[in-house]
């Protein structure tokens, strides 16, 4: 079940200090629940939390805890000496952790909201009672919704390799929500051999809600095909519950008995129950329905591993425990809840499945769709096996030109046929030709990666290269089951062909048993087709067959040609007839006669085929000739049905024998002439394109010889269609005599290629004439594209996300920019954004309404490209509604004007249009760990947004992180708290205040650079790299109140313990996660943004390995501290560089820079 909202990997930290003010259990909300009564397709991310961990619009890496404040507050004047608590946090992580020390100040009382969830972080004020004579299930299990998307088999693979034995899949929610992701999630679940379980999320309060949402339930289950044995969970947490829960939950119980439901067990937090290790007893009366049917949430630490919490052993009287919600088994996907099978109801029935991708390691790179044209190909992986199974594969590819300023880490894309393949276009590596490289990794199922091997392949844009088309092409004979075996291998140069084609035919008979045949490809990438005799009237002697292929255009090209000879066994009986064929010229006549016929078999029919070598056999007529007395064969022919042509004519005799089979014996010729004058038939025939319109102008000028014609027709069709397209005009006379007709692309499938139009008429006996044809190129111009969509439009924080798909241009496309406002008061709040492109080729811009003056109601989202020419285009636009509700509802607090120097910034705090009207401001802030320079400032509102001004004066001008709680005084009498951080300081010191920074000099850059270049070499799991994670938690406050530990990614740790061991942490802040680092460099003002600028020795350099292209705003993961920089190269030391200090180099603008922090050194 999910807690909290939506949470990327950088914003987890926050909840190791989530009771940073407080001193009391934390209650964190379990928010699977969905708030609304109106159908929805997914979960929400709805969160009642007291205390909670809050990430405010425009500053969503300040973390902000709401809670509830002391019921005595302190005049100002008083305030000096009280400490406010900073420190204690409600975390323990098992034995590691030293227990928290106890406050000395009046601890905050809670006040609970009405309806809300209660679900108890146990912290250190919960009894450390264990259950360890209490069995543990070897597996764990997880439990999923909505919010975790659609679980891939590969996903669920990895979490079966990390133990996980079992799934709880969410079905419903009340009596009106049903999980989307529900049957993916399970079937997924299943073809791994995960046992999977189901849970409804209740909302009743009356028996008879609960037996209508029992009901509801079971329907879901039925629908999804689940046996009546599966595990059936109800999840009860809504606070609205709590009166009359166990008799209510009881009437939920019967009603999934009656129906056949018996496998039933009950999910809620440890303080619901009346039987739990916490200091207060719950309404649930576990002994009613067996404390061992609990599945009990309690989190005795924020990140807290399956092995310590199978040590920890809470509640062990219960079936399951779960111990965490933010537990990290898919890194950069969504959080699972993790969990304790204490009696194997969860986990019993798993049973693995095999992996048809582990195995010993192999892969196979194979280069395919080469289009030498446009620059495009696909890499294609086969064989795809991994020791320890593959999860996802990944293909960096780069040219030979200028290094690797063009590699691109694709992520393959999974066939059907278990095959990968990566899609390249030569655009996305700075258009360039010759060599590109083409390694290939596996990213395994254990996380770890593994090299397989590497390909090449050549590139070209805009020609043809000159391969030598080829293929071996062989022919084997099986005599007694009569059939011809033929396969071509090793087929080079074919160009992207379309289809092969193998015609096959028998010398005997001279091509007239000739079979066009479709080969099928082989796995080996050969083609093959088996032939049979019969079909080629079984005669013996020389067969022949040949292999095209049809190119891009529709072409027909030529490859090879092979030989066989074949013997049916059979005595050979020569057949033979004489043929013969007298004409009548004044009659218009042939008479052809067959005589002296030997060899014919029983045949069953005797046919002559008779036409005229003029018409190229277009006039052939198959006749059936009449037996005469003498034994001979005799039909007579009429020139007029053969448009009475003159020139040669061809008879032809075959006979059908007993099994069917045509046979040729013996052709004729005869010349026939009319005696006409022969007159020559022209026309000039021409073809004029208009690309932009997408027409074709047909027109026949010069006709001669056409004598009394009745029609003009003129066919038209694209070569890339095989004539499929062909259509037949009738063009109109015009005054010039000429014929004219106008042809539509759209009406050939509007196919770039080779055209043709022929022209034809129609003679005075009704017989078509060809008189000429012609050609024409077209290639269709592709219109400007661009498609926006809304996403992740989220009511409550005033955000979404714009998605623009099918970007292109004609011109090309430099860059994408959305300019968004909205209507109220005109364009006074317009943003121009500039879209970062995804990694599936879409662009993202990220939208909150902070950023255009909180403005409600409907936005306008309008796109532009910039083109490869510098022209800006508009493309088009949309609209959507936005909301702020926390605006209207929750007082919002915030950090401005930072100036370090001047040791100076501003606390803002607004007043929500609807929500509690504000009384008093104080703020406390310090920077000493014992707070003595502890100083508190007070306001009193004149309107709804109030401004409090924070100086180092006040609290000895002392350089360091500067904590700032701010308490909102209501008028109702409540008190809110808000945890803004920390905010760096460095006022500039003067004589009198040199003591309190002594390690200024003029040489601090170089001493950063000396004491960094002196850890080069460190390892992780070194006394050196111990002494850094031991360096950094020795001050306090620690950021975010977390302790790193020594399996902790710890490039920024280097960075900050660097600049702490040289006493310079007021230069850029105290951090451990790269992107919350980024934050205090723009507090500081020493950030910048652009990637593509030229640092300095002594900067510091971030990264974001998700995206190799500049603009570069995405997340950063990555950082570093620049050497030096020359010949346009960037030297660094970075720590954690494969689990190392070590130097590396980067070109200036590489596509991997987030941007560069610059420390005032002095």
């Amino acid at each position: 079940m999910y807690k909290g909202r939506t949470m990327r990997k950088k914003d987890l930290i926050y909840f190791a200090s989530a009771a940073l003010l407080l001193s009391v259990s934390a209650q964190v909300a379990k928010a699977d629940e969905v708030t609304s009564n109106e159908p929805v397709t997914t979960d929400n991310n709805h969160q009642q939390v007291a205390p909670s961990v809050e990430t405010k619009a425009g500053e969503e890496l300040v973390p902000a805890t709401s809670y509830t404040a002391p019921a005595t507050v302190v005049e100002s004047t008083e305030r000096a000496s009280q400490p406010v608590d900073s420190a204690v946090t409600s975390s323990v992580s098992s034995e590691e952790t030293a227990s928290a020390t106890e406050s000395t100040t009046t601890a905050p009382q809670e006040k609970p909201s009405v309806g809300a969830s209660t679900f108890f972080d146990a912290g250190s004020h919960a009894p450390a009672s264990r259950s360890t004579d209490v069995a543990v299930q070897l597996k764990t299990f997880v439990d999923v919704s909505s919010h975790n998307g659609d679980i891939s088999v590969e996903d669920y693979r990895v979490l079966a390799n990390k133990g996980v034995g079992g799934v709880v899949v969410k079905l419903t929610e009340n009596t009106w929500y049903n999980n989307p992701n529900a049957a993916s999630q399970i079937r997924n679940a299943q073809a791994v051999g995960l046992q999977v379980s189901t849970y409804h999320f209740s909302r009743y309060t009356t028996e008879e809600a609960a037996r209508a949402e029992a009901r509801f339930y079971i329907a879901a289950a039925q629908r999804l095909g689940l046996p009546k044995s599966t595990l059936m969970v109800n999840d009860f947490e809504d606070a609205k519950m709590q009166p009359n829960i166990n008799s209510n939950t009881q009437a939920w119980a019967d009603e999934m008995r009656k129906n056949g439901y018996t496998n039933l067990m009950f999910y809620t937090s440890a303080s619901w129950l009346d039987e739990n290790n916490l200091h207060k007893k719950g309404p649930v009366n576990t002994a009613q329905f067996g404390i061992e049917n609990f599945w009990v949430a309690q989190y005795p630490a924020p990140k807290l591993s399956a092995n310590d919490a199978k040590t920890l052993r809470y509640n062990g009287k219960a079936g399951a425990w779960q111990f965490s919600s933010q537990a990290e088994l898919l890194p950069g996907k969504h959080l699972f809840d993790h969990n304790i099978d204490y009696t194997g109801r969860f986990t019993a029935n798993y049973k693995q499945t095999s992996d048809p991708t582990q195995g010993n390691l192999s892969g196979k790179i194979s280069v395919i769709n080469n289009d030498t044209m446009t620059g495009r190909f696909d890499v294609l992986i086969s064989d795809v096996k991994a020791p320890n199974g593959v999860a996802s594969v990944s293909v960096p590819i780069w040219s030979d030109v200028n290094g690797q300023d063009d590699l691109v880490w694709y992520v393959a894309t999974k066939q059907n046929d278990g095959t990968y393949k990566v899609s390249v276009k030569a655009s996305d590596h700075k258009n360039s030709t010759g060599k590109y490289n083409i390694h290939l990794y596996y990213n395994q199922l254990n996380g770890k990666q593994i090299g397989v091997t590497t390909s090449s392949t050549e590139v070209s844009i805009g020609k043809r290269p000159n391969v030598p088309v080829s293929a071996d092409l062989s022919i084997d004979v099986d005599k007694s089951a009569g059939t011809f075996t033929i396969t071509a291998k090793n087929l080079k140069g074919f160009e992207n062909y379309k289809e092969i084609k193998i015609p096959f035919w028998s010398h005997a008979k001279g091509m007239d048993d000739i079979k066009w045949y479709t080969p099928v490809r082989q796995s080996d990438g050969s083609y093959k087709v088996v032939a049979k005799a019969i079909d080629h009237e079984n005669v013996d002697g020389r067969y022949e067959a040949q292999i095209f292929y049809y190119d891009a255009q529709g072409q027909r090209k030529f490859v090879q040609k092979a030989f066989a000879e074949y013997s049916t066994g059979k005595p050979n009986v020569p057949v033979s007839a004489d043929l013969s064929i007298d004409v009548d010229k004044s009659a218009g006549t042939f008479t052809i006669t067959a005589k002296n016929l030997k060899g014919f078999e029983n045949y069953k029919e005797i046919k002559i085929p008779f036409w005229s070598h003029a018409r190229g056999m277009d006039d052939i007529k198959w006749y059936t000739p009449v037996r005469q007395s003498d034994g001979s064969y005799k039909v007579v022919a009429k020139a007029i049905d053969h448009e009475n042509v003159d020139g040669r004519y061809e008879a032809q005799i075959f006979y059908y024998d007993a099994q069917g089979q045509r046979k040729f014996v013996q052709k004729s010729f005869a010349e026939y002439s009319t005696g006409k004058p022969n007159v020559p038939v022209s026309a000039d025939l021409s073809i004029d394109v208009d690309k932009s319109a997408g027409t074709f102008t047909i027109i026949a000028k010069n006709l001669k010889g056409f004598e009394n014609y009745k029609e003009i027709k003129i066919p038209f069709w694209s070569h890339a269609r095989g004539m499929d397209d062909i259509k037949w005009y009738t063009p109109v006379r015009q005054s010039d005599g000429s014929y004219k007709v106008i042809a539509k692309a759209s009406d050939h499938e509007n196919v770039d290629g080779r055209y043709e139009a022929q022209i034809f008429y129609y003679d005075a006996q009704g017989q078509r004439q060809f008189v000429q044809k012609s050609f024409a190129e077209y290639k269709k111009e592709q219109p400007l594209s661009g498609t926006l969509s809304i996403e992740n439009n989220n009511k409550d924080t005033g955000t979404f996300d714009v998605i623009i798909k099918d970007v292109y241009s004609p011109k090309g496309v430099r860059t994408v920019q959305v300019p968004i406002w909205s209507a109220k008061d005109g364009q006074d709040d317009i943003r121009w954004y500039e879209a970062a492109r995804q990694a599936n080729g879409d662009y993202k811009v990220s939208v909150t309404a902070s950023d255009h003056k909180n403005s409600t109601g409907l936005y306008y989202i309008h796109l532009y490209y910039i083109q490869n020419d510098g022209s800006r285009v508009g493309v088009g636009g949309t609209s959507t509604e936005v909301e702020f509700r926390n605006a209207k509802t929750k007082t919002q607090t915030g950090i401005k004007n930072v100036n370090s120097g001047a040791g100076t910034y501003t606390v803002t705090v607004d007043q929500a249009p609807q929500g509690r009207q504000i009384k008093k401001i104080s703020v406390a802030v310090w920077s000493e760990s014992n707070q003595s320079n502890l100083y508190w400032y007070d306001a009193f509102p004149t309107n709804a947004h109030t401004e409090v001004n924070v100086s180092t004066i006040n609290h000895k001008n002392l350089v360091g992180n500067y904590t700032t709680h701010v308490y909102v005084n209501y008028v109702d009498g409540g008190v809110e708290g808000f945890n803004l951080g920390q905010t760096a300081l460095s006022p500039r010191v003067t004589v009198d205040q040199t003591a309190y920074n002594p390690h200024v000099s003029n040489g601090q850059r170089d001493r950063i650079l000396r004491a960094a270049a002196s850890l080069v070499g460190v390892r992780g799991g070194t006394a050196a790299h111990q002494q850094l994670v031991n360096d950094y938690n020795s001050v306090r406050p620690l950021p975010v109140g977390y302790a790193v530990k020594n399996s902790d990614d710890w490039c920024d740790i280097f960075v900050t313990t660097v600049f702490q061991r040289e006493g310079l942490s007021g230069l850029i802040g105290r951090e451990c996660g790269v992107e919350r680092h980024i934050q205090i460099f723009k507090r500081l003002g020493i950030w910048n943004e652009d990637g593509t600028t030229t640092p300095k020795a002594g900067d510091i350099i971030t990264f974001n390995w998700d995206q190799n292209s500049q603009p570069n705003n995405g997340f950063a993961d990555h950082i570093g501290i620049v050497e030096s920089v020359s010949n346009g190269i960037i030297h660094t030391i970075e720590g954690n560089s494969n689990n190392q200090v070590r130097r590396n180099t980067y070109r200036i603008g590489h596509g991997n820079i987030r941007g560069f922090a610059t420390p005032r050194y002095q």
